[in-house]
């Protein structure tokens, strides 16, 4: 996904949560497992001294949900589908193949880029940052 699209920034953030969180559980069909797996891996490559990595369990829906366990509530931070989620969740507005190939793609440019190194150093420009509301108020 390039910079350009209207959904990057949304997939770009949803990307940063998974990849900083260590408890991520991926609500997805049996299709997706594969590349959830493949996730884990490349984690793990990256980020060597992480134990936890995104679990798989299967939905029969055509949505994926990401959740972290350690987050209040119910955990919801990122959800790909058509079906608008709470305001607390990242929304990416797409088609369940090409949200979760673009998700993928960003998280392992992240990786790549030695995202999350200091996550909560002093001085981080990005956490705590996202506005989801003003986001879809943006988009309509």
């Amino acid at each position: 996904m390039q910079m350009n699209h209207p959904l990057w920034p949304v997939v770009r953030e949803s990307a940063r949560r998974l990849v900083k969180s260590e408890n991520i559980s991926i609500y997805a069909p049996m299709k997706y497992a594969p590349l959830i797996v493949d996730l884990g891996g490349y984690m793990g490559d990256k980020i060597p001294q992480r134990v936890n990595f995104p679990r798989h369990i299967e939905n029969q829906a055509d949505e994926i949900l990401i959740v972290d366990s350690t987050v209040e509530q119910d955990g919801k931070i990122a959800y790909i589908g058509f079906s608008e989620p709470d305001i607390a969740v990242c929304w990416i507005e797409m088609n369940t193949s090409a949200g979760f190939a673009a998700l993928i793609e960003s998280c392992k440019q992240l990786l790549d880029a030695g995202y999350p190194g200091c996550v909560g150093c002093e001085g981080s420009i990005q956490e705590g940052r996202w506005n989801e509301n003003e986001f879809r108020n943006l988009r309509n």
